[in-house]
Protein backbone atom coordinates (compact mmCIF):
# COMPACT_ATOMS: atom_id res chain seq x y z
CA UNK A 1 0.00 0.00 0.00
CA UNK A 2 1.67 3.45 -1.02
CA UNK A 3 1.29 6.50 0.93
CA UNK A 4 -1.63 8.12 -0.39
CA UNK A 5 -3.92 4.80 0.06
CA UNK A 6 -2.73 5.17 3.56
CA UNK A 7 -3.37 8.50 3.84
CA UNK A 8 -7.08 8.15 2.73
CA UNK A 9 -7.50 5.11 4.93
CA UNK A 10 -6.83 7.33 7.34
CA UNK A 11 -9.26 9.85 6.35
CA UNK A 12 -12.10 7.27 6.23
CA UNK A 13 -11.71 5.76 9.38
CA UNK A 14 -11.98 9.29 10.88
CA UNK A 15 -15.15 9.93 9.11
CA UNK A 16 -16.09 6.46 10.42
CA UNK A 17 -15.71 7.98 13.95
CA UNK A 18 -17.06 10.93 13.62
CA UNK A 19 -20.35 9.70 12.10
CA UNK A 20 -20.07 7.02 14.85
CA UNK A 21 -20.05 9.93 17.71
CA UNK A 22 -22.80 11.79 15.61
CA UNK A 23 -25.03 9.12 15.42
CA UNK A 24 -24.95 8.74 19.26
CA UNK A 25 -25.25 12.47 19.88
CA UNK A 26 -28.08 12.15 17.89
CA UNK A 27 -29.24 8.92 19.48
CA UNK A 28 -28.62 10.41 23.12
CA UNK A 29 -30.25 13.90 22.29
CA UNK A 30 -33.32 12.15 21.35
CA UNK A 31 -33.33 9.82 24.26
CA UNK A 32 -33.09 12.86 26.24
CA UNK A 33 -35.43 14.12 24.67
CA UNK A 34 -38.47 11.73 24.81
CA UNK A 35 -37.79 11.55 28.28
CA UNK A 36 -37.88 14.79 28.82
CA UNK A 37 -41.36 14.61 26.67
CA UNK A 38 -42.55 11.60 28.76
CA UNK A 39 -42.00 13.49 32.08
CA UNK A 40 -43.51 16.82 30.56
CA UNK A 41 -46.55 14.85 29.56
CA UNK A 42 -46.75 12.94 33.09
CA UNK A 43 -46.28 16.58 34.92
CA UNK A 44 -48.97 18.02 32.72
CA UNK A 45 -51.79 15.23 33.74
CA UNK A 46 -50.66 15.10 37.10
CA UNK A 47 -50.87 18.66 37.48
CA UNK A 48 -54.29 18.32 35.68
CA UNK A 49 -55.58 16.26 38.09
CA UNK A 50 -54.74 17.20 41.36
CA UNK A 51 -55.53 20.90 39.57
CA UNK A 52 -59.51 18.67 39.45
CA UNK A 53 -59.09 17.36 43.02
CA UNK A 54 -58.04 20.92 44.42
CA UNK A 55 -61.44 22.06 42.54
CA UNK A 56 -63.59 19.20 43.60
CA UNK A 57 -62.45 19.99 47.36
CA UNK A 58 -62.81 23.99 47.06
CA UNK A 59 -66.68 23.30 45.78
CA UNK A 60 -67.46 20.61 48.76
CA UNK A 61 -66.05 23.35 50.97
CA UNK A 62 -68.27 25.68 49.50
CA UNK A 63 -71.10 23.89 49.51
CA UNK A 64 -70.69 23.02 53.62
CA UNK A 65 -70.23 26.40 54.33
CA UNK A 66 -73.59 27.57 52.79
CA UNK A 67 -75.60 24.57 54.09
CA UNK A 68 -74.02 25.43 57.68
CA UNK A 69 -74.72 29.23 57.12
CA UNK A 70 -78.39 28.54 55.09
CA UNK A 71 -79.47 26.68 58.29
CA UNK A 72 -78.07 29.02 61.00
CA UNK A 73 -76.04 26.92 63.04
CA UNK A 74 -73.01 29.20 62.99
CA UNK A 75 -72.61 32.89 63.55
CA UNK A 76 -70.94 34.70 60.12
CA UNK A 77 -69.34 37.52 62.81
CA UNK A 78 -67.35 39.23 60.59
CA UNK A 79 -70.29 39.53 58.13
CA UNK A 80 -68.01 38.29 54.81
CA UNK A 81 -70.34 35.49 53.43
CA UNK A 82 -67.99 32.49 54.76
CA UNK A 83 -67.30 30.94 57.90
CA UNK A 84 -63.54 30.65 58.64
CA UNK A 85 -61.76 28.24 60.62
CA UNK A 86 -62.28 30.19 63.77
CA UNK A 87 -65.83 30.88 63.15
CA UNK A 88 -66.15 26.81 62.94
CA UNK A 89 -64.29 26.30 65.76
CA UNK A 90 -66.25 28.60 67.99
CA UNK A 91 -69.85 27.32 66.52
CA UNK A 92 -72.53 26.75 69.43
CA UNK A 93 -75.75 26.59 67.85
CA UNK A 94 -77.27 26.90 71.35
CA UNK A 95 -75.36 29.98 72.00
CA UNK A 96 -76.67 31.64 68.65
CA UNK A 97 -79.33 34.72 69.02
CA UNK A 98 -82.34 34.69 66.20
CA UNK A 99 -80.51 38.54 64.74
CA UNK A 100 -77.23 36.71 64.57
CA UNK A 101 -78.68 34.01 61.47
CA UNK A 102 -81.27 36.40 59.80
CA UNK A 103 -82.74 34.55 56.82
CA UNK A 104 -81.53 31.02 58.12
CA UNK A 105 -83.58 28.28 58.17
CA UNK A 106 -83.83 28.65 62.16
CA UNK A 107 -85.07 32.03 61.91
CA UNK A 108 -87.42 31.16 59.49
CA UNK A 109 -89.16 28.68 61.72
CA UNK A 110 -88.15 29.79 64.99
CA UNK A 111 -89.46 33.58 64.17
CA UNK A 112 -91.50 33.95 60.70
CA UNK A 113 -93.47 29.98 61.33
CA UNK A 114 -93.98 30.21 65.13
CA UNK A 115 -95.64 33.61 65.24
CA UNK A 116 -98.06 32.87 61.88
CA UNK A 117 -101.54 33.56 62.05
CA UNK A 118 -102.24 31.31 59.22
CA UNK A 119 -100.89 28.03 61.38
CA UNK A 120 -102.41 29.31 64.53
CA UNK A 121 -106.05 29.34 63.28
CA UNK A 122 -105.64 25.71 62.70
CA UNK A 123 -103.73 25.04 65.51
CA UNK A 124 -104.80 22.80 68.96
CA UNK A 125 -105.18 24.83 71.96
CA UNK A 126 -102.35 25.78 73.78
CA UNK A 127 -101.34 23.38 77.35
CA UNK A 128 -102.07 25.31 80.13
CA UNK A 129 -98.07 25.59 80.95
CA UNK A 130 -97.92 28.02 77.94
CA UNK A 131 -99.36 30.71 80.08
CA UNK A 132 -98.48 32.12 83.33
CA UNK A 133 -100.26 32.91 86.26
CA UNK A 134 -102.23 35.77 84.58
CA UNK A 135 -103.16 33.74 81.93
CA UNK A 136 -100.58 35.99 79.34
CA UNK A 137 -98.80 33.36 77.09
CA UNK A 138 -95.33 33.21 78.06
CA UNK A 139 -92.68 34.23 75.57
CA UNK A 140 -90.19 31.12 75.70
CA UNK A 141 -87.85 32.11 72.86
CA UNK A 142 -87.34 34.74 74.87
CA UNK A 143 -86.19 32.98 78.31
CA UNK A 144 -84.37 30.76 75.75
CA UNK A 145 -81.83 33.56 74.74
CA UNK A 146 -81.56 34.83 78.28
CA UNK A 147 -80.53 31.33 79.76
CA UNK A 148 -77.36 30.69 80.17
CA UNK A 149 -77.89 27.20 81.21
CA UNK A 150 -78.04 24.29 78.39
CA UNK A 151 -80.78 22.17 80.14
CA UNK A 152 -82.88 24.83 80.46
CA UNK A 153 -82.23 26.20 77.20
CA UNK A 154 -83.43 22.67 75.72
CA UNK A 155 -86.51 22.99 77.57
CA UNK A 156 -87.29 26.21 76.95
CA UNK A 157 -87.09 25.31 73.16
CA UNK A 158 -89.01 22.52 72.94
CA UNK A 159 -91.90 24.70 74.88
CA UNK A 160 -91.77 27.40 72.40
CA UNK A 161 -92.69 24.43 69.89
CA UNK A 162 -95.41 23.24 71.97
CA UNK A 163 -96.91 26.84 72.51
CA UNK A 164 -96.24 28.58 69.69
CA UNK A 165 -97.67 27.89 65.71
CA UNK A 166 -94.88 25.26 65.56
CA UNK A 167 -97.21 23.17 67.26
CA UNK A 168 -99.22 22.26 63.82
CA UNK A 169 -96.52 20.89 62.20
CA UNK A 170 -96.32 17.71 64.39
CA UNK A 171 -100.12 17.63 64.59
CA UNK A 172 -99.85 17.40 60.60
CA UNK A 173 -96.80 14.98 60.79
CA UNK A 174 -96.05 13.03 63.25
CA UNK A 175 -92.08 12.45 63.52
CA UNK A 176 -92.74 8.73 64.55
CA UNK A 177 -94.99 5.86 64.02
CA UNK A 178 -97.93 6.20 66.32
CA UNK A 179 -101.10 4.38 65.14
CA UNK A 180 -102.61 4.59 68.53
CA UNK A 181 -102.19 8.86 68.00
CA UNK A 182 -103.40 8.77 64.31
CA UNK A 183 -106.67 6.47 66.12
CA UNK A 184 -107.42 9.20 68.30
CA UNK A 185 -107.21 11.97 65.27
CA UNK A 186 -110.14 9.79 63.67
CA UNK A 187 -112.06 9.06 66.43
CA UNK A 188 -112.39 13.33 67.39
CA UNK A 189 -112.93 14.03 64.04
CA UNK A 190 -116.12 10.79 64.32
CA UNK A 191 -117.15 12.82 67.10
CA UNK A 192 -117.18 16.23 65.87
CA UNK A 193 -119.50 14.52 62.77
CA UNK A 194 -121.45 13.06 65.49
CA UNK A 195 -120.79 9.38 64.54
CA UNK A 196 -119.77 6.90 66.93
CA UNK A 197 -118.23 3.88 64.93
CA UNK A 198 -118.42 0.57 65.76
CA UNK A 199 -114.70 -0.33 65.78
CA UNK A 200 -111.74 1.85 64.99
CA UNK A 201 -108.60 0.19 64.04
CA UNK A 202 -105.36 0.57 61.43
CA UNK A 203 -104.75 -1.47 58.45
CA UNK A 204 -102.13 -4.19 59.42
CA UNK A 205 -101.01 -4.66 55.73
CA UNK A 206 -97.52 -2.56 54.65
CA UNK A 207 -97.76 0.11 52.23
CA UNK A 208 -94.77 1.40 50.39
CA UNK A 209 -94.78 5.38 51.10
CA UNK A 210 -93.95 7.44 47.24
CA UNK A 211 -92.11 10.00 49.36
CA UNK A 212 -89.20 9.20 50.37
CA UNK A 213 -88.18 10.13 54.40
CA UNK A 214 -91.96 9.74 54.77
CA UNK A 215 -94.07 6.65 56.22
CA UNK A 216 -97.66 5.13 55.88
CA UNK A 217 -100.10 4.51 58.28
CA UNK A 218 -102.78 2.35 56.26
CA UNK A 219 -106.20 2.64 58.10
CA UNK A 220 -109.51 1.70 57.14
CA UNK A 221 -112.93 4.00 57.16
CA UNK A 222 -116.18 2.88 58.01
CA UNK A 223 -119.65 5.36 58.00
CA UNK A 224 -123.13 4.19 58.18
CA UNK A 225 -125.38 7.07 58.70
CA UNK A 226 -127.60 9.49 56.99
CA UNK A 227 -126.77 11.44 54.74
CA UNK A 228 -125.77 14.87 56.28
CA UNK A 229 -123.54 12.50 58.97
CA UNK A 230 -121.76 10.81 56.25
CA UNK A 231 -121.68 14.28 54.22
CA UNK A 232 -119.99 15.83 57.25
CA UNK A 233 -117.63 13.69 58.10
CA UNK A 234 -116.03 13.59 54.76
CA UNK A 235 -115.96 17.60 55.40
CA UNK A 236 -114.16 17.24 58.82
CA UNK A 237 -111.75 14.86 57.05
CA UNK A 238 -111.04 16.81 54.28
CA UNK A 239 -110.40 20.36 56.87
CA UNK A 240 -108.16 17.83 58.92
CA UNK A 241 -104.56 19.10 59.88
CA UNK A 242 -103.46 15.79 59.31
CA UNK A 243 -103.82 14.26 55.83
CA UNK A 244 -105.74 11.62 55.45
CA UNK A 245 -105.23 10.31 51.59
CA UNK A 246 -108.11 8.22 50.67
CA UNK A 247 -107.07 5.34 47.98
CA UNK A 248 -110.58 3.21 47.24
CA UNK A 249 -113.81 4.46 48.58
CA UNK A 250 -117.19 2.62 47.79
CA UNK A 251 -120.79 4.28 48.30
CA UNK A 252 -123.62 2.49 49.05
CA UNK A 253 -127.05 4.05 49.62
CA UNK A 254 -129.27 2.53 52.16
CA UNK A 255 -132.56 2.65 54.06
CA UNK A 256 -130.94 4.97 56.44
CA UNK A 257 -128.37 7.07 54.50
CA UNK A 258 -125.36 6.55 52.67
CA UNK A 259 -122.66 3.77 53.61
CA UNK A 260 -119.18 4.63 52.95
CA UNK A 261 -115.79 2.32 53.30
CA UNK A 262 -112.78 3.67 52.40
CA UNK A 263 -108.96 2.54 53.04
CA UNK A 264 -106.90 6.11 53.16
CA UNK A 265 -103.23 6.20 53.92
CA UNK A 266 -102.32 8.67 56.92
CA UNK A 267 -98.15 9.81 56.70
CA UNK A 268 -96.00 10.25 59.57
CA UNK A 269 -92.03 11.39 59.16
CA UNK A 270 -89.19 8.83 59.15
CA UNK A 271 -85.96 9.74 61.19
CA UNK A 272 -84.15 12.35 59.26
CA UNK A 273 -80.70 11.29 58.68
CA UNK A 274 -77.52 13.50 57.17
CA UNK A 275 -77.40 13.23 53.43
CA UNK A 276 -74.11 12.83 52.12
CA UNK A 277 -72.49 13.42 48.07
CA UNK A 278 -69.99 11.48 46.97
CA UNK A 279 -67.76 12.54 44.00
CA UNK A 280 -65.26 10.55 42.14
CA UNK A 281 -62.65 12.39 40.23
CA UNK A 282 -60.90 10.40 37.73
CA UNK A 283 -57.37 10.81 35.90
CA UNK A 284 -58.83 10.02 32.95
CA UNK A 285 -61.94 8.96 30.49
CA UNK A 286 -60.15 5.22 30.55
CA UNK A 287 -59.84 5.36 33.87
CA UNK A 288 -63.63 6.43 34.07
CA UNK A 289 -64.73 4.03 31.59
CA UNK A 290 -62.71 0.92 33.14
CA UNK A 291 -64.14 2.06 36.85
Amino acid sequence: MNKDDTKASGKRLKISKAQQYTMLEVLGASLILGTCMVISLFLFKYIKFNTEIITQKGTAINEYDQTLRNVGICKDADKNGRLNGKELDNCNPGELSLNDVQGSLRYNVIDTMAQNEDLETVARKREEDCYDADGKKIDFYELYEKSDDDLEKQQYLQLTKICSALRVIPDALPAQRNAEALMASVNQIFILSNWEPETLSPREDAVMSPIKGVGVIPTTLRIEGSDGVTMTTLNNLEHSIRDFDVTSAVFEWTNTGISMQASANAYYLNQASELETTRTVYASKKAKETK
